[in-house]
């Protein structure tokens, strides 16, 4: 063809490329260290990789299923027309090359016969995969001109990349037609389209199509390299890293694990005054590549709460805004260092002395680091694994215990966790009153036993929620379950206090009950708050707390499949559950509160849109618990207008229903507020205070109610007769 021309756009395309990932890469590994291995447990990396990397299983979950379908088309295209690119590249260099792959009546084919068929059944995957892709840049054309989704955010960017695409298909097929034609080839059954896209060629004289195939050879090597050196520029640069961060993923703790990569934080040594992340190079190059990664494909949003109710943050924008300064700054970073007064210098890209930014207010603002219910949808939703929520949460440790600045609402729970070991500040000597005359043992009374029933700072001190610790306890004891409660003893896990970036307070209060546990030989530990149960079971451990932890619910459903409790008592009740998000979607338990609620007899069951692993938060994750909500719309109103349209629909089939793409508006306010009966299942004293009040600040008191699990089955319990 031309080794000359071919070597001169190499040379440019490759060195530009080289220039620009020199800034990138310099700029991500100038951070700090990433904590922990991230190169650990090769074979359930690889599998994760051939899984969600290679096999885009994130991409093509219910919800998104069509658009992840046609990213699959093009991604399949991308990686197997890689070595057609190759092909033609070598072509250009060598005329024996051009022949020898594009003829396959050559000697040397004649001769490997088992090579030949291996490399048909290649052009069979090539022309199939092309046309794929073809297909899916029709349909991201049609979405992004005519659809427009509000969660993808609209950018010549994106067309480009598109066309650029589309170009690389199309280049292909005209190049292979001009082949075919040049050697009166006909159908050919190992390149289908192609030969469709010879046929349609045949109107124009010899000549005209040689033209054309050479414009599509050149054309094509062009927009690879052009395309090569865009990536780095925009989105798509997590085509070249993608991959990579998949393979790096927060791993969980025990191979095969449902616990979601935020569900177990990091822990900071407070000795060595890790405090968390104020200036920008407090960042680990992880959380550069992270940023880096991110495809804005804006599946992080499509349940967040944050973003449903109109609150300065959706992370997919925490992200552009990280990775546009990283950008920007590259030459600062890579030469930062930090100054005697504590701030950290180097030289920008016009060589003067400059300071880098604190990464609150300087890249995010406090609204937008303070406003996440650590929910976890963000992460469960993305296809290249971004870890968003430590990275917050990071932020939020060095603002309380490095500059003690915080909302001021978290000033009484902090204390309240230091001088009571609750968040309300009650008397710790009030901590057992919620059994009132129940005769419940207490680890350390002589007895031996074999779960501790942790009933945590809302089942012992929220009036609505000792109604529930005594539900369990109740059932507990139905079905002669050896437990007992630590009484006066028992203290706050420190969850909330780690949430809301108090890492010295939560070490502290985690170290002592652990201790205090260790001490008396506690081995397996009952909830019935998931913020417990994640705190005890996946934080723990890193303080020496090795415990087996099962959730009330779980416990309850182990219960009736033993057939240890009998439930009686029909209730003629449509009820409609509400997934934690710190039950559900962090430690994937999920179906054990349903089975309860369907083994109780005459109860009605009713999903709601947005239920299992698409839940809706509540709100109170995060410690948003203790925070008001000063911008956006309530986030447990929303949930409750979905609740409240769920059981209006169940009982009136003609009412609309909302359609499941509208999440934004899954009801207003009021709405069916007369035709939505029924109760809110619940198994988290967070969620049920948040729906609770979202039924009262709406209006539905009189027919909306909400109850924890474990009510709603020591209501229906048959209780063994006591002997005389």
């Amino acid at each position: 063809m031309n080794p000359l021309l071919v070597s001169v756009l190499l040379v440019v395309g490759i060195s530009l490329f080289a220039l620009t990932m020199r800034g990138r890469l310099g700029a991500m590994l100038a951070l700090k260290p990433e904590p922990g291995n991230r190169t650990d447990r090769l074979s359930e990396r690889l599998a994760a990789l051939l899984q969600f990397g290679l096999g885009q299983k994130r991409m093509v979950d219910r919800e998104e299923f069509v658009p992840g379908l046609m990213h699959v088309f093009i991604f399949g295209a991308f990686l197997t027309l890689q070595l057609r690119t190759l092909m033609l590249f070598t072509m250009a260099f060598s005329e024996r090359a051009q022949v020898l792959l594009m003829n396959l009546n050559d000697a040397f084919w004649v001769e490997h016969g088992a090579l030949k068929t291996a490399y048909e059944v290649y052009l069979l995957a090539k022309d199939l995969a092309a046309f794929g892709a073809v297909v899916g840049v029709a349909y991201f054309f049609f979405l992004r001109l005519v659809v427009k989704p509000a969660r993808l955010t609209q950018s010549w960017e994106a067309l480009l990349i598109l066309g650029f695409i589309g170009g690389l298909m199309v280049t292909e097929f005209v190049f292979g037609a001009s082949h075919f034609r040049s050697q009166g080839q006909g159908f050919y059954a190992f390149e289908p389209i192609t030969s469709a896209v010879a046929t349609a060629l045949s109107p124009l004289p010899d000549g005209a199509v040689h033209t054309l195939g050479l414009i599509g050879f050149w054309l094509h090597l062009v927009i690879v390299l052009t395309f090569l050196n865009f990536l780095p520029h925009g989105k798509h640069f997590h085509v070249i890293v993608g991959l990579l961060n998949v393979f790096m993923k927060k791993l969980p703790a025990t191979p095969g694990s449902t616990v979601s990569s935020s569900a177990k934080l990091s822990t900071p040594n407070l000795e060595k005054e890790e405090f968390g992340a104020k200036a920008f190079t407090d960042l680990s190059w992880k959380q550069a590549l992270d940023v880096n990664t991110c495809t804005e494909c804006g599946r992080c949003q499509t349940h967040c709460p944050t973003y449903i109710t109109g609150k300065p943050l959706t992370h997919k924008q925490v992200n552009q805004s990280i990775k546009h300064y990283l950008w920007d700054n590259e030459a600062l970073l890579m030469s930062a260092k930090k100054a005697e007064d504590g701030r950290v210098l180097g030289k920008d890209k016009a060589g003067k002395e400059a300071e880098v930014a604190a990464l609150v207010p300087g890249v995010l603002s406090a609204d937008t680091v303070w406003a996440c219910t650590t929910c976890g949808w963000c992460e469960t939703a993305c296809p290249v694994f971004i870890e968003n929520v430590p990275r917050l949460i990071d932020m939020r440790r060095y603002k309380v215990q490095a500059e003690a600045d915080f909302p001021a609402e978290l000033q009484r729970v902090f204390e309240g966790m230091e001088r009571q070991s609750n968040p309300w500040g009650l008397g710790q000597d009030k901590r057992d009153e919620w059994e009132g005359d129940l005769p419940l043992p207490k680890w350390g009374d002589g007895g031996t036993y074999e779960y501790l029933f942790f009933v945590g700072c809302a089942g012992s001190y929220d009036e609505r929620m000792k109604k529930v610790s005594r539900a369990v306890a109740k059932i507990l004891t139905e079905a002669k379950v050896s437990f007992c409660t630590l009484g006066k003893e028992e203290t706050c896990t420190g969850d909330s206090a780690r949430r809301a970036g108090n890492e010295f307070l939560f070490q502290t209060m985690a170290k002592s009950n652990v201790e205090t546990w260790n001490g008396k030989g506690i081995k397996a530990v009952i909830t019935q708050c998931p913020h417990c149960f994640n705190a005890i079971k996946n934080e723990y451990p890193e303080f020496g707390g090795n415990y087996q932890v099962i959730s009330h619910t779980e416990l309850i459903n182990r219960l009736l499949q033993e057939k240890r409790i009998k439930l009686s008592t029909v209730m003629k009740e449509r009820v409609t559950y509400h997934d934690p998000c710190y039950l559900g979607r962090h430690n994937g338990v999920f179906d054990p509160p349903r089975e309860v609620l369907k083994a109780i007899p005459g109860l009605e069951v009713v999903e709601m849109q947005r239920s299992k692993r698409e839940s809706f938060c509540c709100g109170a994750g995060g410690a948003r618990m203790w925070m008001e909500e000063h911008l956006g719309t309530r986030i447990n109103h929303n949930r409750v207008n979905e609740a409240a349209l769920t059981l209006a629909h169940a009982k009136d089939a003609s009412l609309p229903f909302p359609d499941a793409a509208d999440k934004k508006k899954p009801g207003q306010v009021g709405d069916y507020k007369d035709k939505a009966e029924g109760t809110v299942a619940v198994a988290c004293p967070f969620c049920h205070t948040m729906i609770k009040d979202g039924i009262a600040d709406t209006n539905r008191e009189e027919t909306m109610k909400v109850k924890d699990v474990a009510e709603l089955v020591a209501d229906a319990m048959e209780i063994a007769p006591k002997p005389a």
